[in-house]
C-alpha cells in the first residue's frame, strides 16, 4: 500500500513518526527517544538512507511539533505492524464493504 511518513521533533526532545495513507484520515504514530531509533525503523521499512538523511537534515529547521512529510512510499501493512505502527485501515474497509453489502437495492 502507498503510505506517507512524517516526522516531528516534540518539545520534550523526542521524535514522533507518523504514517498515513493518502486520501485517508486514519494515521498511526509512535514516539521515539532519538533520531537513530527513527532511522532504524525507517531502514527496517525499506526507506532508502538517502531520503532519511535528506529529511533529517531539515528537521532542526522546523518548530516543535511541526510535521515534515516524506514522499509517498510503498510499504506493506505487515511491515508497519512489525515496527509498532499498526493501523485499522483494513478493518475500516471491511466494515464499509459489509455495510454496502447489507443494503437492498
Amino acid at each position: 500500500m502507498i503510505v506517507t511518513f512524517g516526522i516531528a521533533k516534540l518539545s520534550d526532545g523526542k521524535i514522533r513518526l507518523e504514517v498515513a495513507r493518502p486520501q485517508h484520515t486514519a494515521t498511526a504514530h509512535h514516539t521515539y527517544s532519538s533520531l537513530e531509533a527513527v532511522r532504524r525503523v525507517l531502514s527496517n521499512l525499506g526507506v532508502p538512507s538517502e531520503i532519511t538523511d535528506f529529511y533529517f537534515q531539515l528537521l532542526p529547521k522546523l518548530d516543535s511539533n511541526q510535521l515534515l512529510q516524506f514522499p509517498p512510499l510503498h510499504i506493506t501493512e505487515h511491515q508497519l505492524a512489525a515496527e509498532g505502527l499498526k493501523t485499522e485501515w483494513k478493518n475500516a474497509a471491511v466494515t464499509l464493504v459489509a455495510d454496502v453489502c447489507k443494503r437492498s437495492y
